[in-house]
């Protein structure tokens, strides 16, 4: 960094990352007052933490000598303007530059002519589809530093991928240099597997593993042992939170009817932490870690991210997090001080999870995952077009800024030009044309760097009050309100219970008071898709592959209403709520009628079909440079003989037996865009079906298990499977061959 390189560090968690960029920051500005900083995280938390840290180091060099100001969106407008006019150092987040700071560049000129350092923190987390978006709002992000006459250094830092050096080039068109090697000082770390005992041999159902993650958490708790516990989902942190209270409670006053001092020691002692709390809870919860009055927390992967959270001794991981990099991430939260640390792993009943039970060695044994973008989807290159256009002229010349060849840009511009996109000012003699976009509207305010937001959802805690008004609680996206808000429902926060009394959609607010339930709820989600409009198809010897747009179907029907403690279904009760619909597009390969008939039995067609749609999921992904949970996949009918509505599968857990049956019957694999409009992948994937059909069919080959597993099935082998013909595996890969074979 002193010699002007750019740089990525790609050390474990609890390093010294961090250091890496606070202290060149306060050495240059030390040396020279005008000169800049901005730091880039991907949540608001982080860089609060962060920009906390960087005070203190900076107050302890020199009283006064750096301003540190947060830009993001609990930035009051007075503090916005003080950290854009007099603040040495801005932390921000990606979607805060891109709506914010880029489309106001002329309020900002001042800071990015003097800007020296641009830090992207933890940059593993820019990958995929959001990815691809971070990468090109870096792109206009330099661009406009060009234009202000500025060069400043990048520096990453990124947890333990495979890829780093790939990753940051992607993002910001630079060479940077890797440093991956750890010398930070380390204690002896433990790290346990745990598999649920069988409770039915006959079905081969386990205890479950919230109820184990709990016993756990709490022979971690019972001997003060400072733990951060990580949950799969909202709602296990808020049971987990629930029952460790009540256990720390009963055991201070020993008595299993605690005192009102004993439960208020024990929600000090125990704490929960997640998405939906609002920004003071979350900033409470944060400082009673680092204090150390908060000995046990309860937290999704909202924690995961290097935020300096205090000394802890342990983690406990509430099921497979998906990924070994995730893994390694939040078992590095423990031992941040050099002490001895353990990891738990609960593992669930998902076949993920039941295959690290047999090789746990697979978290060790290989190298993390890589992290891929692709800043040359067209979905997302034409709208950042777009930005960029608005916040400076654009001309053919400035294509390398987009990883875009100048004779491959002017075409697309003068179509866009064409089709009123941009505005192509008539060039003078000797200098090339430029395209603005003109008007008062941000085009940046189009563009969701993370999917499509709509308003979300205020939870009001009304407390007896009139049914119009009351304190707001929490706040809950406007995809999880009919899950979370329906009437009826508990909605816990931190343990405590409340119930909806009443959802105002269109109002975006949910009214409820606390009560003292004995269950919690559980919403029942239905999910489906279908190809609505075929766009185009080509056919082959009885093969064929489409693209088309698609609708995709999300419903609440009913809720279930589940005991505290002993998880047994008490009741039911139903919703009524509007459908959330996603307009996409999809990719459909329908399997020759020669392959279908020869697999013959039903059941055999069931298990071939999924878990070839599996693997042209994880195949696309790879090929398409982009996340799995980016794209859906499903099987159903051929979309040209009236294909209607399938089951939508995700590709981890068990498929139900709807999809079973369907499958079973059905000989076209559909995989289709998570995003609103489609994000360039399903199409992708249908311009690349021979080759995507036959990486499928290659990964399925060099699988090294015998009957199948998640990595080929996405499931483990059942009992009652067929031991004795083809595994699904090979069927699979016979599908997937013959339709390399005939679209290639």
């Amino acid at each position: 960094m002193r010699a002007g390189q750019d740089v990525v560090i790609a050390t474990p968690t609890a390093s010294g990352k961090s250091l890496v960029y606070r202290v060149p920051i306060v050495d240059a500005i030390c040396a020279d007052r005008s000169r800049r900083a901005l730091l880039l995280f991907p949540t608001k938390a982080l860089a609060r933490d962060q920009v906390h840290a960087l005070r203190e180091l900076a107050a302890a060099t020199d009283p006064g000598l750096l301003g540190v100001g947060v830009y993001d969106g609990d930035t009051p407008p007075s503090a916005r303007r003080a950290a854009r006019s007099r603040a040495h150092v801005v932390a921000t987040n990606p979607d805060m530059l891109h709506r914010g700071l880029l489309p106001n560049h002329e309020g900002w000129a001042r800071f990015l002519a003097a800007l020296e350092f641009i830090v992207l923190d933890e940059v593993h987390v820019y990958r995929g589809v959001f990815g691809g978006h971070v990468g090109l709002v870096l792109r206009r992000l330099l661009r406009l530093c060009a234009h202000y006459g500025a060069r400043p250094r990048i520096v990453a830092c990124s947890a333990t991928i495979a890829n780093p050096g790939e990753l940051v080039g992607a993002l910001t068109g630079r060479e940077v240099a890797v440093v991956d090697r750890d010398g930070s000082p380390a204690g002896t770390r433990a790290f346990w597997v745990v598999n649920p005992r069988v409770v039915d041999p006959q079905t081969g159902v386990r205890r479950n593993h919230m109820e184990v993650t709990r016993r756990v958490a709490t022979a971690l708790r019972a001997e003060g042992v400072p733990t951060l516990a990580f949950c799969r989902t909202r709602k296990s942190v808020e049971l987990l939170t629930r029952y460790l209270r009540e256990d720390e409670a009963a055991e201070r006053a020993g008595t299993s009817r605690p005192d009102p001092a004993a439960r208020a020691r024990a929600d000090d002692v125990v704490r929960g932490y997640r998405g939906g709390y609002l920004p003071e809870r979350r900033r409470e919860v944060e400082h009673a870690m680092r204090s150390g009055q908060a000995r046990f927390v309860a937290a999704t992967s909202a924690l995961e991210l290097g935020m300096d959270i205090g000394g802890l001794d342990a983690v406990v991981l509430s099921g497979y997090p998906g990924s070994v990099a995730a893994t390694l991430q939040r078992a590095g939260r423990a031992g941040r001080r050099g002490a001895p640390s353990a990891t738990i792993l609960v593992l669930s009943s998902r076949p993920r999870d039941q295959f690290l039970a047999t090789t746990p060695e697979h978290l060790f044994a290989r190298a993390p995952e890589h992290a891929r973008v692709d800043l040359g989807n067209p979905e997302l290159l034409v709208p950042h077009l777009r930005c960029a256009a608005f916040e400076l002229p654009l001309r053919v010349g400035d294509g390398p800024a987009f990883d875009v060849a100048p004779d491959e840009l002017a075409p697309v511009l003068d179509h866009l030009a064409g089709e009123g996109a941009f505005v192509r000012d008539a060039p003078a003699e000797g200098e090339a044309p430029r395209y603005l976009v003109l008007g008062a509207s941000f085009p940046a305010d189009d563009v969701d760097l993370r999917g499509p937001t709509e308003e979300d959802f205020a939870v009001l805690d009304t407390a007896g009050r009139a049914r119009v008004e009351g304190d707001v609680l929490a706040r809950v996206d406007f995809e999880d309100a009919p899950v979370y808000l329906h009437p009826g429902a508990i909605y816990p926060v931190e343990g405590r219970t409340y119930q909806v009394d009443r959802l105002d959609w269109d109002g975006r607010k949910a009214y409820v008071q606390a009560v003292d339930a004995e269950y919690y709820t559980e919403a029942i989600t239905r999910l489906r898709v279908r190809v609505v409009e075929p766009i185009d198809r080509r056919e082959a010897d009885g093969a064929a592959a489409g693209l088309g747009y698609a609708h995709l179907v999300r419903c609440v029907p009913g809720f279930k209403k589940i005991r505290f403690r002993t998880h047994e279904n008490i009741g039911f009760g139903p919703v009524d709520l509007p459908d959330l619909e996603l307009h996409t597009l999809a990719a459909y390969f329908r399997v020759p009628d020669a392959v279908w008939g020869a697999l013959g039995d039903p059941e055999r067609r069931a298990g071939a079909v999924l878990a070839a749609a599996h693997a042209l999921r994880h195949a696309a992904a790879l090929t398409l440079m982009c996340e799995p949970a980016d794209l859906g996949h499903a099987v159903t009918v051929d979309p040209c003989e009236g294909s209607g509505y399938a089951p939508a599968l995700s590709g981890a857990g068990e498929p139900g037996d709807e999809a079973r049956l369907l499958a079973a019957g059905a000989a076209c694999l559909l995989l289709y865009d998570r995003q609103a409009g489609g994000a360039g992948l399903s199409r992708a994937a249908f311009e690349l079906a021979g080759g995507l059909c036959e990486r499928a069919a290659a990964a399925l080959a060099g699988c090294r298990c015998a009957r199948g597993c998640p990595t080929c099935l996405g499931r483990i082998p059942e009992p009652g499977d067929d031991l004795q013909g083809p595994p699904p595996s090979e069927d699979a890969r016979r599908v997937l061959e013959a339709l390399a074979e005939r679209l290639g």
